[in-house]
């Protein structure tokens, strides 16, 4: 368990010539006078990129990379994957680094290199806050896609779910930095590679070329750059198991990926509210044509369509898996709802300032700011609010605006009123190759070839039970009003009990027991109401009374300041889980894992690689409460790498608790103390 998610930054000191060096390793991140050749040299001709690209059948190719560093890299990869690919095909990058640069070091560093500048500066431009994970950037409309792990090289690769085509095994010379190249490091590069997967390093040190020798690459040793005397090459020759048995690592239940990836032809999304919307936007970023189908009348008609919500990611006191899934997912959102509207329309990061309703909490906070668990650019003291916290990336978005945005990509095509009635799946010798779908205005026949998707997705919430196609989750309805009221009226009742007009105008969200948001179009929204076991979709006023009281305490105003005849509102009810954590990911069968999986009964911590059943390409994604707005655009970047046969956003143990088919094993292993 980590103590922190904060990161050292590197220690530079720069040369005559603007180079950055390592003082902490006393080595130079690159040659300023041949820098870009080198890379050129050593990892982009000795993996053969430039042949393999230009003879590339596959939709997406795989490179990973020990040491991010500069980035340059991975910037030379960028530009000779656009020059030498079909512009149908997508790089994946994906690279490690321990002590991460800032966003202003990295571009001091990059300064010195104008003959990439369009490069460097949209990368620049894109790179995430300095914090430990998986961070993934969408470069190229999404045709070139970089994860970065800041943290430990072997927890990176330990974590990742991705099956690689090229190695760059850069960094730091071993002798500089020995604890990296650890036997955990070569085994992962194994678990990661398949048959005919290279890599190439600027070293010929023993050490990582008997490291890579012992998990069973061909290792030789080539002419090095320039007065290089060697470096060395490689290839995993041997036949490997398959890609969902490597990636098991021993948990097999929770399989993620195929054998051999199905052709992607149509993907049906089922629901347009965030979880369908960023699904569907993911999945047409790679080139896919998506179809969603919404029952409603509109876009974000159900919980995804209140006017203002805001980004709360409740961050937790301490590390745990889900706590790194909702922070990884805060910041993925943060920077896509920056890139997707730049002009304040729909998403203002506006910052959040979290106040504390007890004492208690008060004292956690305090702790957690002493500890120093999330970094300042995360995480920090309210100067405005004393004892609270401020999260600085957060802000509020409309909704609506939001989803209509993500469903408008020109490969989506929403179809409103369109219920999906029956889904059969299609079969070849006893396989899943695609979906028959029908819906409710026969807007597909059974017969006809438009009914027919090699995936599907269901973002149905708290109506994925009456389909009757996946199996019972545990997932239920939580009822929430929120309340609006208009400015002005706010304004004259805060002067007519003699408080100020000004406590009205505040340029946060402000969240307790419950939020208000900064005022759009002379509106003020706030709530909202927390209601179980309640079904009524009629606006109340007693829940504008509670949604009142909230408003006045955030406000630090008194009791009955205001009226609720006043206020309107809106109840949509929130699809929750019992564990706090979104359903996402595919959809297996319960009596097939029941009967595979049984020796979990006996023995909770048995291990197991050998799969039970086959993806069947039919995913799910629900369950997100009401932290959509935080969850859903990772849980559709994370549907969109399942489907396409992708490196996953995801860490692996992070994934485990999102998947489907957990409430199935866990009842296996509690069913061993009945």
């Amino acid at each position: 368990m980590l103590t922190s998610y904060q990161l050292e930054s590197p220690t530079l000191s720069w040369g005559e010539d603007g180079a950055p060096h390592s003082n902490l390793f006393d080595d130079v991140y690159f040659d300023k006078e041949s820098g870009l050749e080198e890379t050129r040299h050593v990892f982009l001709k000795n993996n053969q990129l430039s042949e393999r690209w230009g003879s590339l059948q596959k939709n997406a190719f795989v490179i990973a990379e020990t040491g991010f560093g500069t980035g340059l890299n991975f910037l030379c990869a960028w530009q000779a994957f656009l020059n030498e690919a079909t512009s149908d095909k997508q790089l994946h990058f994906i690279s490690v680094e321990k002590y991460p640069m800032t966003k202003s070091m990295l571009t001091d560093a990059l300064k010195m290199w104008p003959s990439i500048s369009h490069f460097s500066q949209q990368l620049i431009d894109a790179y995430p806050e300095v914090c430990h994970g998986f961070h993934r950037v969408e470069l190229e409309q999404g045709r070139i896609q970089l994860t970065l792990w800041f943290g430990e090289a072997e927890d990176g690769f330990a974590a990742l779910d991705a099956d690689v085509d090229a190695w760059f095994l850069d960094g730091f010379a071993p002798s500089k930095n020995p604890e990296m190249w650890s036997d955990n490091l070569f085994k992962h590069i194994h678990r990661l590679s398949h048959q005919g997967t290279t890599f190439s390093t600027f070293t010929a040190a023993g050490i990582v070329r008997r490291g890579l020798k012992n998990v069973g690459f061909d290792v030789r040793k080539v002419k090095g750059f320039g007065q290089k005397r060697e470096m060395t090459v490689g290839e995993l020759n041997s036949p490997t198991a398959s890609l969902p048995e490597r990636m098991s690592q021993g948990q097999s239940w929770f399989n993620l990926r195929q054998d051999k990836t199905q052709e992607v032809t149509k993907v049906l999304v089922v629901g347009a509210g965030l979880a369908g919307a960023n699904t569907a936007y993911a999945l047409a970023k790679q080139g896919i044509n998506v179809e969603v189908w919404e029952q409603g009348n509109c876009i974000a008609g159900g919980a995804s369509g209140n006017p203002q919500g805001m980004l709360y990611p409740k961050l937790a006191s301490q590390d745990t898996p889900v706590n790194r899934f909702y922070l990884s997912a805060y910041l993925h959102a943060t920077r896509l709802y920056s890139s997707l509207d730049k002009h304040k329309r729909f998403w203002d990061a506006c910052g959040l300032i979290q106040i504390p309703k007890h004492d208690k909490e008060a004292g956690r906070f305090q702790k957690l700011l002493n500890e120093k668990l999330y970094p300042e650019a995360v995480l920090q003291a309210s100067k405005d609010r004393e004892g609270s916290l401020l999260l600085p990336l957060s802000g509020w978005v409309v909704l609506t605006q939001l989803c209509e945005t993500l469903l408008s990509h020109e490969n989506i095509h929403v179809c409103l009123n369109t219920k999906l009635e029956s889904l059969s799946a299609v079969e070849v010798d006893g396989q899943t190759v695609g979906w028959q779908a029908c819906s409710n205005r026969q807007y597909a026949l059974l017969n006809d070839q438009q009914t027919h998707f090699s995936h599907v997705v269901l973002c149905t919430a708290n109506d994925t039970k009456a389909l009757g196609v996946t199996p019972n989750t545990p997932d239920y309805p939580i009822r929430g009003q929120v309340s609006f009221i208009d400015i002005e009226k706010a304004k004259a009742a805060c002067q007519a009990i003699g408080e100020s007009a000004d406590k009205i105008d505040f340029d946060k969200v402000l969240c307790e027991f419950g939020y208000v948001s900064p005022s759009i179009n002379g509106l003020l929204h706030f709530g909202s109401t927390y209601d179980l076991k309640d079904q009524d979709d009629q606006v109340r006023e007693e829940g504008h009374k509670r949604n009142l009281a909230i408003l006045e305490s955030l406000l630090l105003l008194p009791k009955e300041t205001f009226n609720s005849e006043d206020c309107g509102g809106r109840v949509s009810f929130r699809c929750a889980v019992p564990d706090y954590t979104p359903i996402v990911g595919p959809i297996q069968s319960e009596d097939i894992y029941q009967q595979a999986y049984s020796t979990l009964t006996k023995n909770a911590k048995w291990q197991s690689n050998e799969i039970a059943e086959p993806i069947k390409q039919l995913y799910i994604n629900i369950g997100h409460g009401s932290r959509g707005l935080i969850s859903t655009p990772l849980s559709g970047s994370y549907i969109a790498s399942l489907i396409t046969g992708t490196p996953s956003p995801l860490e692996q143990q992070v994934s485990h608790k999102l998947h489907p088919s957990r409430f199935i094993i866990r009842d296996l292993k509690r069913s061993q103390n009945v």
